[in-house]
C-alpha cells in the first residue's frame, strides 16, 4: 500500500524580488514527516504558511549556500533560540555541503549570542555525495552538481515508493543525468532564457534535453529569472522533452507517487 505524499512549492523565484514568486524553497511530505529543500528569505513563514511550522518539521536539505537558497539559515536559528519552538522534539537536521558549517559560523559571528542555538535543537549534517537515510526512513542520494563548489542535487526515495530529485542551481554533466535517472518527478532549474543563457545555470531548452536524455517521468521546470518568464517556455521544452511537464508556481502542489510500472519505458526525446 502506498501513503499519501505531496510536494509543495514554496518558492519558485531567483534573487530578483517578485510579488508572485519568492526564493527556492520545496516543502515534501509523506507518511507523517516533513522536509523542506532549500531555505530562501522567508522560507520559514511561507512553510508555516503550508502547515509546517518549526514543530512540524523533520529536517532541511540545502542544494548549495548562495543567499536565495539558504537565507533563512539566520531565521531557523534565531527562531531556535526561542525556549517555547520545537518543545519536547529531537534535533532539527540541516543536511548540506560541508561549506554551510563555515557559513554558519560566519552568521554566528555577525550575530554573536544570537544565533548560538545548541546541538540539541540544531545539527548540522555535512555531505559531499553518496547514500543516507533521512527522518522517517526516506532514502536519500547526493550528488555533486555544477554551479557552485557547495552544490548538492537530492534524489530521494519516499515510503510509498515515489522517486523525487531536485537539482537545484547547475548545467549540464553526467551526475546531473544520474540524478534525474528515470525519476518519478524531477525538480529541475530552468533560470535563464534561452535567448541570453546565464553562466551556471539551464535554460528551458537545455533543461527539456535534461529530462529527455535521463528519462524522467515528470519535469516540473522552476527557479525562473523573469527574462525567462517573457519566453515561451513550454514551447521550448516541448523541442525534445515528451513527458509530463509542469511550470512551478509558488503554492502549487503535486502529489507524488511511484510510476505504475517500474518496467515502462521513459517517455524519451521528441520526434525531431
Amino acid at each position: 500500500m502506498g501513503c499519501p505524499a505531496e510536494l509543495i512549492v514554496l518558492g519558485s523565484g531567483t534573487s530578483v524580488p517578485r510579488a508572485d514568486r519568492a526564493s527556492s524553497c520545496y516543502l515534501l511530505r509523506c507518511q507523517g514527516t516533513t522536509l523542506l529543500v532549500d531555505l530562501g528569505p522567508g522560507a520559514l513563514h511561507r512553510a508555516a504558511a503550508a502547515g509546517a511550522d518549526l514543530d512540524a518539521l523533520d529536517g532541511v536539505l540545502l542544494t548549495h549556500i548562495h543567499p536565495d537558497h539558504s537565507a533563512d539559515l539566520v531565521a531557523l536559528q534565531f527562531a531556535l533560540m526561542n525556549p517555547a519552538t520545537r518543545v519536547g522534539r529531537p534535533p532539527l537536521p540541516v543536511f548540506g555541503h560541508p561549506a554551510m558549517k563555515l557559513l554558519v559560523s560566519r552568521l554566528r559571528n555577525a550575530w554573536p549570542r544570537w544565533l548560538e542555538t545548541d546541538a540539541a535543537r540544531l545539527t548540522l549534517q555535512p555531505v559531499e555525495r553518496g547514500s543516507m537515510t533521512l527522518p522517517g526512513g526516506w532514502q536519500a542520494q547526493a550528488l555533486p552538481m555544477r554551479h557552485h563548489e557547495s552544490s548538492l542535487g537530492w534524489r530521494l526515495t519516499l515510503p510509498n515508493g515515489a522517486t523525487v530529485a531536485l537539482s537545484g542551481d547547475t548545467v549540464e554533466s553526467p551526475e546531473l543525468l544520474e540524478l534525474g535517472r528515470d525519476v518519478d518527478l524531477f525538480v529541475l532549474e530552468a533560470a535563464g532564457p534561452d535567448s541570453g543563457p546565464l553562466s551556471g545555470h539551464l535554460t528551458p531548452r537545455r533543461a527539456g534535453a535534461v529530462g529527455a536524455d535521463c528519462g524522467a517521468r515528470h519535469l516540473l521546470l522552476t527557479h525562473f529569472y523573469p527574462a525567462t518568464l517573457a519566453e515561451p517556455i513550454e514551447t521550448l521544452v516541448r523541442e525534445t522533452f515528451e513527458g509530463e511537464l509542469t511550470l512551478a508556481q509558488d503554492g502549487q502542489m503535486l502529489s507524488l507517487s511511484p510510476r505504475p510500472d517500474p518496467r515502462q519505458p521513459h517517455p524519451g526525446r521528441a520526434s525531431s
